[in-house]
């Protein structure tokens, strides 16, 4: 594929996509954006991007005609689109699964070249977690597609941000105790996002990672009381840690279920604090060149964006 050839990137909007965009932009590769407008770009607007050269798409990933604007004419598209956590406009089937079906058949219409997929570590097809299900479904799309593609599964990634932690601050920041759902001694390996931002990068153009799948991992193994004691510890909250079965109904699940928000009592939170999420970084370091930034590093700016 030749460095002139039009790069579509799904999800540029998201933590990891902002990353990606300014490494692209940094190299020259011509570059389209998908975006749902003003609301929806937390670092540019649309008028910035175009201003920078970047073909800007505004629409939803869900509409047949702003897909198919996309992909035309691009020679590779980046889908970094996923979300963490559902809500009434989207859920983990409509964006892990049924955007990714859409987009997968428009780019084969469109003799698309190439395909680079973000899933995440931990997916598989057995898991009763829907996040971690419905990742491993829209990879099995990807695998059957008729373009040249690459999946990279990162651990849960970190920056100034770590979206996991944000997601997970009502219990952490619970100030009597902190109250943990399981055992909490699933493993998970979190990775910089601008490692995971240069392994997009780098697997546009890298023959070797054609038709491969990657974990992507950072230096360091946490088990997730671990991380969040070490989090808790650093945002500078005393108390102890409970752990709650999820079969548990006694005072303390009280306690914890009138402090949390409903939306996080549910079964995918469970998932989310039970399964592991790590692996090796033999693959990656063997295909891709990364700095392997440690969690321990960034620490201190992720906590003071998580205590705002």
């Amino acid at each position: 594929m030749s460095a002139s050839k039009l790069i579509a990137l799904i999800g540029g909007n998201g933590f990891l996509g902002r990353h990606v965009i300014e490494r692209m932009h940094a190299c020259n590769y011509p570059i389209r954006v998908l975006t749902r407008g003003g609301g929806d770009w937390q670092n540019s607007n649309v008028s910035s991007l175009r201003q920078r050269g970047i073909d800007v798409v505004i629409g939803d990933l869900t509409d047949d005609d702003t897909v198919e604007k996309v992909v035309d004419g691009a020679a590779c598209i980046l889908n970094m689109s996923g979300i963490l956590q559902e809500s009434k406009s989207a859920s983990f089937e409509d964006v892990h699964v049924k955007a990714v079906e859409k987009l997968t058949a428009k780019a084969a219409e469109a003799k698309v070249q190439r395909f680079v997929h973000i899933s995440c570590l931990g997916c598989r097809p057995d898991s009763e977690c829907s996040y971690y299900k419905t990742k491993w479904q829209g990879e099995e799309l990807v695998r059957k597609g008729s373009f040249l593609w690459t999946i990279l599964r990162p651990s849960f990634m970190f920056g100034d941000d770590f979206p996991l932690l944000a997601y997970l601050k009502p219990i952490w920041s619970f100030k009597l105790f902190m109250p943990l759902i399981g055992s909490g001694t699933n493993v998970i390996q979190p990775i910089f996002v601008e490692d995971v931002a240069d392994c997009v990068v780098q697997a546009i153009y890298e023959r070797a990672t054609v038709r491969n799948s990657y974990d992507l991992v950072g230096p360091d193994e946490y088990t997730m009381v671990e991380l969040l004691e070490m989090v808790r510890h650093a945002a500078g909250l005393g108390g102890s840690t409970v752990n709650i079965s999820t079969q548990f109904s006694g005072k303390a699940f009280d306690m914890f279920a009138r402090a949390v928000p409903r939306s996080m009592l549910n079964d995918d939170l469970i998932g989310l604090m039970s399964e592991n999420s790590a692996g090796s970084q033999d693959d990656m370091l063997e295909a891709f060149q990364v700095r392997c930034v440690p969690l321990k590093k960034m620490l201190p700016p992720i906590i003071d964006s998580l205590m705002r």
